[in-house]
């Protein structure tokens, strides 16, 4: 294949792809099987002919045969989309010789497929639960009577439990249009607004351009979903600055990967997550997007004071603002790019569905852009925008259709309430049972996106987490609402954690820094990360589950307890901190974290006393060094 050919054909299906998903999002999806067809058919030709290269290794090559093997089966089922509907009966009537023949060339192309795309962890898991299919008269929990051939065809290729099942049905109406969005406000300049605009409001202080990494990725990885290209946006910038400021280049990298993986869990579009969160439970996409946001919030504080503490540490001195340079000029000459993000939130909240709000902001983006000829959108800057989303629609449709397999696998054969029942038999106490929950969603977010993993312990270990809250006499409802934010949130971290730190490994490669000890780095500097969906399930209210007054005060004790715990774990060798500070800012910390609230007001009056006299202290010594000036 010529490269003119290649790229001609990439550039076709980009637009046909990009096409579909606005035109759905502003006059509505077609039928399940048409969807869903259409998008994971788009995005399989795509990922297809892009890997296909003319210096590609010979079995690259292949990729183009995989693709149209794929294409084919899902025209086939498309075609008999009515059959299948309304004259065939699921799981019951047997599948035709045809059937089992163009399923199982569907199920192996779509591994093979994924596993070139990602790697082999998450096409291994398929093949190890389709193994266990066909493997009766298992120990324990892992008991059944065995599955034939046909019946696993039947779930992940015919029906919509499988392969065409709701994270699919997610990618093909969410995650594509908001990939999309976020391609063109990237394509448009937000990106480098929202640097500005950070550079602007916190880079002039202490640890400025590390202060700006934090506020920049919250904002921009939002948009994104991915925390490794946040890092190659962001970072490419701030990673630099920082070291030339006086970080260690492990430090630079760490903050940037801790801030980058932040903007999955931001508000309003936290990485797709949000889309498939209100899909499985329920709740409108709104009301999840409005609860992540104290938690998100708590995240970027802890990581915005071990910035700073680290910043005092490492003697980083400040950047002086450019001379000239304000809010209001950048505003002036670029704030009209903010608009589409302003479109999208008011229609949202006018109850329009995510869909139809997030189609009219992608018109938005190249309407508005047009407002001045610096920042105009011309054709070459649309082509690129559409190619740049349809390579993340590829790589996400066929994740989320492997990461479906998954699920119809546990669906088909009970494993996840085999697994809830186990667990509740042997956990003792709410507290363990979390902590096995959060290691078992860290190794099961390696070498997989956060929003894949997170699909994936749906069945796995959001019904355990249920079944330790509901033991432990939280509602249902509130349970089902804290175990997915729970599970989310180290899906999330598994792309931060080694030994996978997809995120980590992308900022040591620009900061020219070890692997492994910025990955342990960037782990320390999110540590807020790790003890947030701890202080929300021992504290609903902290997801606005409660009274406004419960409410209130336990995101004030919550954030006493973040500062005390950035204290007790970033304030070494600064002068106005001593070690029995640190002992204090332990104590009150979890006496702040603790779910009584005669225990958070004592130990918030130990953090003022005690702060008062840190403050004291730091008044001395900035006299001291004023004098000697």
């Amino acid at each position: 294949m010529t490269t003119s050919i290649r790229s001609y054909g990439l550039q076709a299906i980009a637009l046909c792809l990009g096409l579909f998903h606005i035109y759905t999002g502003l006059f509505g999806s077609f039928d399940a099987s048409i969807q869903r067809g259409v998008h994971l058919a788009l995005a399989v030709a795509f990922f297809a002919v892009h890997s296909t290269r003319d210096d590609a290794l010979w079995f690259n090559r292949f990729n183009l045969l995989f693709g149209i093997a794929v294409i084919a089966t899902i025209g086939w089922r498309m075609s008999e989309h009515i059959y299948l509907s309304s004259e065939r009966f699921e799981f019951v009537s047997p599948l035709t010789s045809l059937e089992i023949i163009l399923g199982s060339i569907f199920v192996v192309s779509v591994l093979e497929l994924c596993r070139r795309a990602i790697g082999w962890v998450l096409p291994a898991l398929v093949l190890v639960l389709f193994v266990y299919c066909f493997i009766p008269g298992l120990p324990g929990l892992l008991r059944h009577s065995g599955y034939s051939l046909g019946l696993l065809l039947d779930v992940q290729y015919l029906t919509y439990a499988g392969a065409f099942g709701i994270p699919l049905s997610v990618s093909a109406s969410y995650i594509g249009l908001f990939i999309i969005f976020g391609a063109f406000m990237e394509r448009s300049g937000l990106g480098a607004l929202i640097i500005d605009l950070a550079n602007h409001a916190v880079g002039h202080y202490r640890g400025g351009p590390a202060k700006v990494a934090v506020v920049a990725s919250a904002f921009t990885g939002t948009i994104s979903g991915s925390a490794p290209a946040n890092v190659m946006t962001t970072g490419a910038l701030t990673i630099p600055l920082m070291k030339k400021t006086g970080y260690p280049a492990h430090w630079a990298g760490a903050i940037e990967a801790a801030a980058s993986t932040g903007g999955i869990l931001m508000p309003p579009i936290m990485g797709a997550i949000a889309f498939l969160m209100a899909q499985y439970t329920g709740i409108p996409y709104l009301t999840i997007a409005t609860i992540a946001l104290v938690p998100a919030l708590f995240y970027f504080l802890g990581i915005f004071l071990a910035v700073h503490w680290a910043a005092i540490r490492h003697n980083v001195i400040p950047v002086p603002r450019a001379p000239g340079s304000s809010a209001w000029a950048i505003l002036k000459a670029r704030g009209h790019l903010i608009l589409p993000v302003v479109i999208l939130i008011a229609l949202l909240v006018e109850g329009f569905s995510p869909q139809y709000a997030v189609s009219y902001a992608i018109l938005a983006v190249i309407v508005l852009s047009w407002l001045k000829p610096t920042t105009a959108m011309r054709f070459r800057d649309i082509r690129d925008a559409l190619v740049n989303a349809a390579a993340a629609i590829a790589f996400v449709a066929l994740t989320t259709a492997v990461a479906g397999m998954v699920v119809g696998v546990f669906e088909m054969t009970g494993l996840s309430l085999s697994f809830a029942q186990e667990a509740n038999s042997y956990v003792v106490g709410l507290f363990s049972g979390l902590v096995l929950t959060m290691i078992v969603s860290i190794v099961l977010g390696m070498g997989v996106p956060p929003s894949v993993s997170y699909i994936v312990q749906i069945a796995v270990t959001i019904p355990i987490v249920i079944g330790f809250l509901k033991t432990s006499g939280v509602d249902p409802a509130t349970a089902m609402l804290i175990a997915h934010f729970f599970v989310m949130y180290y899906a999330s971290l598994a792309v931060l954690t080694p030994p996978d730190a997809l995120a980590s490994i992308a900022a040591a490669g620009l900061a020219k820094a070890p692997v492994m000890k910025t990955a342990l780095y960037a782990t320390r500097v999110a540590f807020v990360a790790f003890i947030v969906p701890f202080l929300f399930a021992y504290k609903p209210t902290l997801l606005l589950q409660g009274l406004p007054l419960d409410i209130a005060l336990d995101i004030g004790f919550a954030a006493v307890a973040v500062v005390a715990g950035s204290i007790a774990l970033e304030g070494y060798r600064i002068p106005w901190f001593r070690s029995i500070d640190r002992l204090i800012g332990v104590l009150v910390a979890v006496g702040c974290a603790y779910p009584d609230h005669t225990i958070n007001i004592f130990a918030t009056i130990l953090g003022m006393v005690w702060g008062a006299r840190i403050f004291t202290r730091y008044q001395r010594h900035r006299v001291a060094i004023e004098a000697v000036m």
